[in-house]
């Protein structure tokens, strides 16, 4: 059990400062590689945390019927993210180099854009229930805790969208620090663990 938690928690906080630091590179130097960095990160940060939230059910026991609605819930997230980011790095960039004019409304960074609002429910919408099934199923309180926090955050920036794009940042509280805050909680109980085993 102590070895799956700290390789899956290892895994998700390594994936956020990846993600950390490919949107930092993008910020700071605007350069096309560096936002195929970035939506990549995206990506691959969804699929991480798809496996660090099984893994982290299954160790803690989760109650399966809101475990398998988790699991669905991470997988619209992986689905829908990876839909808008490879349309935007194969379809729409591809474009702009070929010349061709492609409308704000559909790329990614624009809004309002048909890509956002995909991300947006990606990230807000179905992570939001994701982190809200993980707090219906699970027995330890600090992730309870976590997880509805995380939720919350998920779900308001996603409705918060609607009205202005500044409400969104709500939600990255929600699956960037939220996450990244239960990863190092999940670590820090399985080395606990894992030293009182050897006491």
């Amino acid at each position: 059990m102590n070895q799956r938690l700290k390789k899956a928690a290892i895994a998700g906080i390594a994936g956020e400062i990846l993600y950390c630091i490919s949107m930092a590179l993008f910020l700071i130097t605007q350069a096309e590689a560096a936002l195929t960095f970035w939506e990549a990160m995206t990506v691959a940060g969804a699929m991480i945390m798809l496996i660090v939230l099984a893994v982290i059910a299954d160790e803690y026991q989760m109650q399966q019927i809101y475990h398998k609605l988790m699991l669905i819930a991470v997988s619209g997230t992986v689905f829908l993210t990876s839909a808008a980011h490879f349309t935007s790095i194969g379809v729409i960039r591809k474009l702009e180099s070929q010349g061709i004019s492609v409308p704000d409304y559909f790329k990614i960074g624009a809004s309002p854009s048909i890509e956002m609002t995909i991300d947006y429910a990606a990230w807000g919408f179905f992570m939001g229930f994701a982190f809200l099934a993980l707090f219906l199923g699970m027995k330890e309180k600090a992730i309870k805790s976590c997880s509805v926090i995380c939720g919350i955050l998920c779900l308001c920036g996603f409705a918060g969208s609607f009205i202005s794009d500044s409400f969104w940042y709500a939600a990255p509280l929600g699956y960037g620090i939220g996450f990244l805050v239960m990863c190092i909680f999940v670590l820090r109980s399985a080395k606990a663990q894992s030293v009182q085993g050897q006491a």
